[in-house]
């Protein structure tokens, strides 16, 4: 197996998988979007709230704001030793918010106990206080999988698709006229038109371009397919991990559960005939 990294950020990284088939990457693709865990807020206090929200709306919008989550830092409350899953500092993470009005409350307002902890997006609006309008509340973030519920999703966006391949049965140059509306049409770094002839910037773009572009212009010159031994993955996550850190713990959970099945496999006996 080979992987290219095309791009990378703290929220979308986009790489090409060689040498694997469709089950493989779907079962990374279903693990990304079901058994990531995360920090998200399980129990919110709050001391004053004169806004125009009701308690439960404004624990709400707290419970889905993304929390910066560290894996090797945390564990989760259940299978905490330390306090039997009462909540401590080795399976929660204590935010505080005092905010009074006239202002707009956002994510980024919300304090961490531990300042390496902080919103990863501190624009998320939580509620609009008006003059003489205050906020003070407690909150605490455990780790969770998107099994239990939504708010504890890190991946937003798990997709595949096969390589594209673009063949030329031709070299012949293009019609003058065609030459022209292609290079009007094509987005930005997808093909250039050279000397009348077709010359791929991006495989991707140039791919999605011209499989529109084909039938419309009579390009029969120019033969689509794609790779199935191939693939370009994106994945997408609300920042509280970053993409790289979700793919390296599906990778080390999928290869414990095949480590696990091939163990057990020994042990099964096939009854007699």
């Amino acid at each position: 197996m080979k992987v290219q990294v095309l791009s990378s950020t703290d929220m979308k990284v986009r790489f090409v998988v060689e040498g694997v088939n469709h089950a493989f990457v779907n079962a990374i693709r279903r693990a990304l979007l079901s058994e990531v865990p995360k920090l998200a807020f399980e129990d919110v206090t709050i001391y004053d709230n004169t806004s125009a929200l009701f308690d439960e709306m404004l624990a709400h919008r707290v419970g889905l704001v993304p929390v910066k989550t560290d894996l090797g830092a945390i564990v989760p409350r259940d299978a905490c030793d330390a306090c039997n899953g009462e909540g401590c500092p080795n399976c929660t993470v204590i935010y505080t918010l005092s905010k009074e009005g006239p202002c707009t409350v956002y994510s980024g307002d919300m304090t961490p106990a531990d300042p390496k902890l902080e919103m990863p997006d501190k624009r998320i609006p939580l509620v609009k206080l008006l003059e003489g309008q205050r906020v003070m509340l407690e909150a605490a973030a455990i780790l969770g999988t998107p099994n239990e519920h939504a708010k504890w999703q890190c991946v937003t966006c798990a997709a595949y698709r096969e390589y594209p391949v673009i063949n030329f049965r031709s070299n012949a140059p293009l019609p003058p006229g065609t030459a022209q509306k292609l290079a009007q049409l094509a987005p930005k770094g997808s093909i250039e038109i050279r000397d009348g002839r077709i010359h791929v910037v991006d495989q991707e773009k140039a791919w999605d371009f011209l499989w529109s572009a084909r039938d419309m212009y009579d390009l029969d010159g120019v033969e689509l397919t794609t790779d199935p031994r191939r693939f370009i993955f994106t994945v997408e996550t609300d920042g509280s991990l970053t993409p790289s850190e979700a793919v390296e713990f599906v990778l080390d959970t999928l290869s414990g559960k095949l480590e696990e099945i091939e163990n057990e496999v020994t042990t099964l006996k096939v009854p007699a005939a």
